[in-house]
């Protein structure tokens, strides 16, 4: 009995070393049904999700940022703030980035593109999009609406058309309107005029027109847009759009650089034309100033008569307007430089542009001042795309108002210089001016009006050479950007990738309905085979497969487990089936466990541990083998509460428990054949239910019974009722030579093995083992019959044979 205990404990041990692949296994097979139908559905899910969803196109455009004018300013102000902004180059690209990626940027381009309407026509299922190919075209006439708005046009004909199911922003509006094609309409969303275009002769089925603000529109194309670097080095930038039409996408890409260099120049002319400004305005002042000089010398020589100076004249004259125009040089050098220092310590040009060419002698300071101005055009659009608050901008306002002192104090120190010039000059000039004074008093009248007239004239040619210079220098700056790859993309769409879509749908197909098997499986605590009792002490016989009906999924219910319509004998002589089969290898077990010698009869008693273990169907159909070796058989229903094995068999109209009572002295006349194919096979039924089962179990009438039939039977098997339920088991087992124990494979929680194994080690049922009743082999993965069929050799199969 040992051995046979231990090669079953071994082989449980074997199988549960490789349990987790024939698990997975059994989880799979046992399932394919539902496996199949998970698979079917995600592919359906998938497949609708394909057919709604729009094939979404990539283009990309590449452009490279020319930073030489930036580079440059980065270092001068690293070195005027001693290296403490720690600004890098790479940094002015970024900002590029977020100009590109600016909604406001891309509503320029969403308005010159005309893309805040959309036109759609449904379909089953899905909606799909008109680009440049509608058959009708909207027009706003009052211009654009507050809110966003739809409706639907359905073409009546005869250029008549019907406008219904309007939705202005959240609100549906049930209202129609009848309009006529290229004419004017008023509608619940306004003044309208709905254009035919060349492809009016398509218009067959209702279109869906949306229209929505050119801020909203830019949004939306914003989240599909993307602006990278294309090295960590680099400075060329890749910017991608993904639409769901390619030559949309390719559109907007090109006028979105287009835009960004519009707004890069005219950014970069602000300079200028703040320049432009300040010379217009002198000049006006200038040439008031120089007509008002020119008509007093012209009524100081008609009321003198003056005419030409006489040689010494000629010669003081040299000398004095050698001195005027030194004088008149360094007096402009000082106007302008005043006018500066007067427009730096304006307050209301703090954050202004500081006015340039203006002809300043002093390169240092023109130099302060160009650079000056490109960090206040730097400061100004990086403020614009990122706000007030950017600690880059607080870094570029500190480093501005730096050079603004330095600027400052150049520019007094050159004023002091050029002061100091013109009183040396002035010097100078008014001794030659004393010698003209002796010779003609109304010479130097004269000369002094000349020499006015001069210094205006002058400055009036100086400024109009200037603003004429400002005007090239605007009209030659160009965008910083240059671009080296038109947008293109792959004319396959990148989404929705299909084939990836469908590998998640077989993967779900068969991820889900495997969780779900997977997470029943791990809160199912019952035991399913003979390795749950590996460590059980209790010695095992043997396996008894699940004989059920399956459904149409191919699964067996656990209503169908507990049908106790099944409970028949199944085993039939020369069946080779795998129930017939597994109840041999019972039998050949339970003779090895017995021993039993010749002549010598042997009383077996199957019981469990609760109801529906299915001790009925196991004693019959193992009682029927024992009787087909052949050996004599009887078949004991002591069930005295329920009768069940009386009751399969359909014999229970007299029996045993009339015998018990006293109501009948021999018992042999209730014995009859338990099956009629069965001549070795007899049935000792129960008969009419007693009140006292118990008490008839201790009657002697009981031991007299068994010892007469020991005498008659090579095997005696009694049914008895659960051991937990009642204690008949209990009072039975000291008339048997077996306890066979009785557990329910999908039953039998697995908690109660300790306890079963505590039942044993009492001893309190004579030489108990353990048969495992309702073994599941497709669904729990325990391969194929488990012995119960020969394989390839007898042509059986592989155990499954012709079954009942």
């Amino acid at each position: 009995m040992e051995n046979v205990n231990n090669n079953f404990i071994q082989n449980a041990q074997e199988e549960e070393s490789t349990l987790s692949l024939k698990d997975i296994w059994g989880m799979i097979w046992g399932y394919k049904w539902w496996y199949l139908a998970s698979i079917i559905v995600c592919l359906f899910v998938v497949c609708v999700y394909i057919y709604r969803t729009p094939d979404t196109y990539q283009r990309t455009a590449k452009v490279i940022i020319d930073e030489t004018e930036q580079s440059s300013t980065l270092r001068n102000l690293t070195q005027l703030t001693g290296g403490m902004t720690g600004l890098r180059a790479n940094a002015q690209v970024a900002n590029e980035m977020e100009a590109f990626q600016s909604p406001d940027l891309m509503q320029k381009v969403v308005e010159r593109l005309h893309l805040e309407t959309k036109y759609y026509e449904d379909q089953f299922l899905r909606s799909v999009e008109y680009y440049q190919n509608s058959p009708v075209e909207l027009r706003l006439v009052e211009g654009n609406p507050q809110n966003s708005f739809a409706f639907t046009v359905v073409n009546l004909g005869d250029n008549k058309i019907l406008l219904k199911d309007f939705v202005i922003g959240p609100d549906d509006v049930k209202e129609t309107v009848e309009a006529v094609l290229g004419q004017p309409v008023t509608t619940p969303a306004g003044v309208l005029t709905i254009i035919p275009t060349m492809f009016i002769e398509e218009f067959e089925h209702p279109i869906r027109i949306g229209w929505s603000n050119s801020m909203s529109r830019a949004k939306a194309l914003c989240q599909n847009l993307s602006v990278s670097l294309s090295g960590k080095e680099s400075t060329v930038l890749v910017i991608s759009l993904e639409d769901t039409y390619p030559g949309r996408a390719s559109s907007v890409i090109s006028t979105l650089i287009d835009t960004y260099n519009e707004d890069w120049i005219r950014n970069k002319n602000r300079s200028a034309r703040n320049t432009s400004d300040f010379i217009n305005e002198r000049l006006i002042l200038i040439e008031k100033e120089l007509g008002g000089v020119e008509n007093e010398l012209k009524a100081y020589k008609e009321q003198n008569n003056l005419t030409d100076m006489s040689a010494i004249a000629q010669m003081y004259l040299q000398e004095s307007s050698d001195y005027s125009a030194k004088a008149f040089e360094v007096n402009n050098q000082l106007s302008v430089a005043n006018f500066i220092k007067e427009y730096l310590n304006d307050p209301a040009n703090a954050t202004a542009l500081i006015p340039a060419n203006l002809g300043l002698a002093s390169t240092s300071v023109e130099s302060q001042i160009s650079e000056y101005n490109d960090l206040v055009l730097q400061r100004d659009r990086l403020a614009k795309n990122s706000g007030s608050n950017n600690p880059l901008i607080a870094d570029q306002n500190a480093a501005l108002a730096a050079m603004r002192t330095a600027i400052l104090r150049s520019i007094d120190n050159y004023v002091s210089t050029l002061e100091m010039q013109a009183q040396k000059i002035e010097s100078q000039e008014k001794q030659i001016l004393d010698r003209i004074a002796a010779s003609s008093g109304q010479e130097l009248e004269l000369l002094s009006i000349q020499r006015q007239q001069a210094v205006k004239e002058s400055l009036y040619l100086f400024l109009l050479q200037k603003r004429e210079e400002n005007e090239i220098a605007a009209l030659v700056n160009v965008g910083n950007t240059r671009l080296i790859q038109n947008p293109n993309g792959s004319p396959y769409p990148v989404a929705p990738n299909k084939m990836m879509l469908l590998l998640v749908a077989m993967v779900l197909g068969c991820g889900i309905p495997f969780g779900i098997i997977f997470m029943f499986r791990m809160l199912d605590t019952t035991v399913h085979g003979k390795m749950d009792f590996a460590d059980s002490e209790v010695p095992f016989l043997a396996e008894i497969p699940l004989k059920a009906k399956k459904n149409r999924f191919g699964v067996v219910t656990d209503k169908e487990k507990l049908n106790h319509s099944n409970t028949k004998i199944i085993v039939e002589h020369a069946k080779r089936d795998m129930m017939n089969e597994a109840y041999r290898v019972f039998r050949t077990n339970l003779d090895m466990v017995i021993d039993k010698k010749p002549g010598e009869a042997y009383v077996i008693m199957l019981t469990s541990l609760n109801p529906n273990a299915g001790k009925t169907y196991t004693i019959m159909n193992i009682a029927a083998s024992m009787s087909l070796k052949p050996a004599k058989v009887l078949l004991l229903d002591l069930d005295l509460r329920k009768a069940t094995l009386s009751l399969s068999l359909e014999k229970n109209h007299r029996g045993v428990a009339a015998y018990l009572n006293g109501k009948e002295n021999d018992f042999h006349q209730n014995i009859d054949k338990a099956i009629d194919r069965l001549e070795n096979l007899d049935l000792l039924p129960v008969g009419k239910l007693p009140p006292n089962p118990t008490e008839l179990l201790l009657t002697d009438r009981f031991k007299t019974m068994m010892a007469q039939l020991r005498k008659e039977y090579d095997y005696i098997f009694i049914d008895c009722p659960p051991i937990d339920i009642v204690a008949d088991a209990a009072i039975i087992t000291k008339e048997v030579d077996m306890t066979v124990f009785i557990a329910r494979a999908g039953l039998l929680d697995k908690r109660a093995v300790p306890y079963i194994d505590q039942i044993y080690q009492s001893k309190k049922y004579t030489r108990m083992t353990l048969v495992l009743n309702g073994v599941n082999y497709e669904s729990r993965g325990y391969g194929y019959g488990y012995g119960y069929g020969y394989g390839y050799g007898y042509g059986y199969g592989y155990g499954y044979g012709n079954q009942d």
